[in-house]
């Protein structure tokens, strides 16, 4: 792939200010003796490296509507033993050494003091109703970016968009232009993801006096485009890239020729046993397509040569697991498929009597060595009466914009609880400054009916940012409780700004693209599925002891003999998005200034060019000679 200079300038100058602030922090000195003690006291200090790990993965699943879903997954584990209490990624000497884990994010962990970052680069839109939930965090249209940062040294402001800025250059895009105008700080939503997330039993050891501050960041740009010049630096963060394992199925013109696509990058540091002792950088790569195989000929018959037009040749050398999982459809009616080859093992059934899975692993690292290329294809014996279970999710929900003209809107957010139990939601909205809410024009319907008098029973929570012109966006999250099986409407009254012209982009008339709502919310744990929105749901495929992966559902109910009543109970933390919406906002006839350009250039070109003549030319007076005369004289 030919790089664009754009790409070369934004890579050249991401990695400038990436060895600014590198070398900034090395010779920044300190101002006394108690502050360096204070500083040498916070460093960890690890007992032994844990060595490092690769895992990849690929989860195919037919669809209800006949796409098949494929989720490819690799994880990076950089990891040591401390002897402390506190474990800091950002600033702590794992990154003194590299082999799997890729230099060019250490180095922007370490350079500026992050402790979390996500990032994901979305085309399309997930449909929640159709589809139901993604195994791996999805997110909207656009990009998405959000991280937790060290605030010890109250420098977050500067860290974060030097972030943004290395990041924009890391992977060609445009993360530069997220600014004050649309960072926020969630205090909701977006929580840690890191440490204590998998084996603590009791949410009150999260908190930790000796750790440093933290600051979250977020920020979004629905209207930017992915292409393969996001894809070809993010294979380059792979240890085998793409010349061998499962990422040799990566081609993009493939990969974008699907209904969904979405590319992330997950850092977060995890624990590794029950009591913390081992802890390990994590990195957690995805990418996630939605194909529709019968968009051609109309035959759901399908295979990993025909989806990707490659093969895998060989597992990945540097892998520890390599394994490809099948998701077997949920049929309401047996022998209605076929799929080749069978595992060596066998197949396996997860989930109870009512919602039983049945799936298949395959053993790459085994398989290609014993049968060479793998190859994997399902058909169906009669297509057109497939009788496929549907899963119902148990949170939807649809954002639109209400009113017309160009001075005045509305905002209206539509929630369903498809549950039969009340579920505890957060929702988080993010409006730009151009786009003036009135807060007391909030209203709130519950199953059709007026609920205003009620706010408190549903609304837990409020937290309402006023947005400032041109320095801030509005925010809005609430907390929020749905009754079972209910409908929750949520509407604000808006004005709409008049630009100055030159803030018009150059499609002005198309109108401006607005982020979408998240909402995030903990649902009980669908029985028999691999993932349900968490970074944990492949963890139990690795070669790892099972009984220490299994996220929140390692709870003290284990301990007292009722893991399966508690394993019943649990939960899955997932977040769902809402629509990406476009809106107008007063435009200027921009066709107006170009006629009097037009019109004021051309008087001036006539003003100008006939004072110029004035001007500059010389005139003088000439007297015609006598034998001219002559010749005009009449002869008689």
């Amino acid at each position: 792939m030919q790089t664009t200079p754009a790409c070369v300038l934004l890579l050249s100058s991401a990695l400038l200010a990436l060895s600014l602030s590198s070398s900034f922090a090395a010779s920044a000195p300190t101002s006394s003796e108690s502050q360096q003690h204070v500083h040498s006291s916070r460093e960890p200090i690890p007992i032994a490296k844990a060595p490092e790990s690769f895992h990849e993965e690929l989860v195919l699943k037919p669809m209800n509507d006949g796409s098949v879903y494929s989720h490819f997954q690799f994880t990076t584990h950089i990891g040591t033993m401390m002897d402390e209490d506190r474990f800091d990624g950002a600033s702590s000497n794992l990154f003194t050494h590299y082999n799997l884990f890729p230099r060019s994010i250490g180095q922007i962990l370490h350079s500026f003091e992050v402790e979390e970052l996500h990032l994901t680069f979305t085309q399309g839109r997930w449909h929640y109703g159709d589809w139901g939930y993604p195994l791996a965090p999805s997110a909207g249209t656009g990009v998405e970016l959000w991280a937790w940062l060290n605030d010890d040294k109250r420098q977050t402001d500067a860290n974060w968009k030097a972030l943004t800025n290395t990041l924009s250059g890391l992977f060609c895009a445009s993360l530069n232009f997220i600014d004050d105008t649309i960072t926020v700080e969630p205090k909701l939503s977006f929580r840690n993801e890191g440490l204590y997330n998998v084996h603590s039993a009791s949410p009150d050891n999260r908190d930790n006096s000796t750790a440093p501050p933290k600051k979250l960041r977020y920020g979004s740009l629905p209207h930017e485009n992915v292409c393969t010049e996001n894809l070809t630096p993010w294979i380059k963060l792979l240890p085998c890239k793409s010349k061998a394992g499962i990422a040799s199925l990566l081609k993009s013109h493939k990969l974008f020729d699907s209904r969904f696509y979405s590319m992330a990058i997950h850092v977060r540091p995890v624990c590794e046993d029950e009591l913390c002792r081992v802890r390990s950088l994590e990195l957690v790569q995805t990418i996630t397509t939605v194909f529709d195989v019968a968009r051609h000929d109309g035959s759901f018959d399908w295979s990993i040569s025909g989806l990707f037009e490659r093969e895998i040749e060989q597992a990945c050398p540097l892998a520890t697991t390599s394994n490809v999982i099948l998701q077997l459809p949920q049929m309401l009616e047996p022998y209605q498929y076929e799929f080749n080859p069978k595992p060596q093992q066998g197949t396996y059934f997860e989930g109870s009597e009512d919602n039983k899975i049945e799936i298949a692993v395959y053993d790459l690292i085994q398989t290609t060595k014993e049968n060479g290329p793998f190859q994997l294809a399902m058909t169906w014996r009669d297509a057109k009466n497939r009788a496929i279970k549907r899963s119902r999710p148990g949170i939807v929900a649809h954002r639109y914009f209400t009113g017309y003209g160009q001075e005045r809107g509305g905002l209206s957010i539509e929630i369903h609880n498809n549950n039969w139990e009340p579920i505890e939601i957060l929702y988080l909205d993010t409006l730009p400054w151009y786009l003036k809410l009135y807060l007391h024009t909030f209203n709130l319907q519950l199953n059709g009916e007026s609920f205003e008098d009620k706010h408190g029973e549903v609304i837990k929570k409020m937290f309402y940012q006023p947005a400032v012109d041109r320095a801030r966006p509005a925010v809005l999250e609430l907390a929020v409780t749905l009754p079972p099986k209910s409908l929750i409407k949520f509407s604000i009254s808006f004005d709409k700004v008049f630009l100055k012209y030159t803030e018009h982009p150059p499609d002005a008339n198309r109108g401006f693209d607005v982020g979408c709502a998240i909402i995030t919310a903990e649902l009980p744990r669908q029985r028999g599925q691999i993932g349900y929105g968490g970074l944990d749901h492949l963890r139990v495929y690795q070669d790892r002891d099972s009984s220490l992966v299994k996220s929140k559902r390692l709870v003290e109910g284990e301990s007292n003999g009722q893991g399966d009543q508690e394993e019943d109970m649990s939960t899955d933390k997932i977040r769902v998005y809402t629509e990406t919406l476009l809106v107008s906002l007063p435009t200027p006839d921009f066709s107006m200034p170009y006629n009097v350009i037009t019109l004021t250039c051309t008087v001036i070109a006539l003003f100008f060019g006939s004072m110029f003549n004035l001007m500059t030319r010389n005139f003088e007076v000439v007297v015609p000679p006598a034998d001219k005369k002559a010749k005009g004289k009449e002869v008689k």
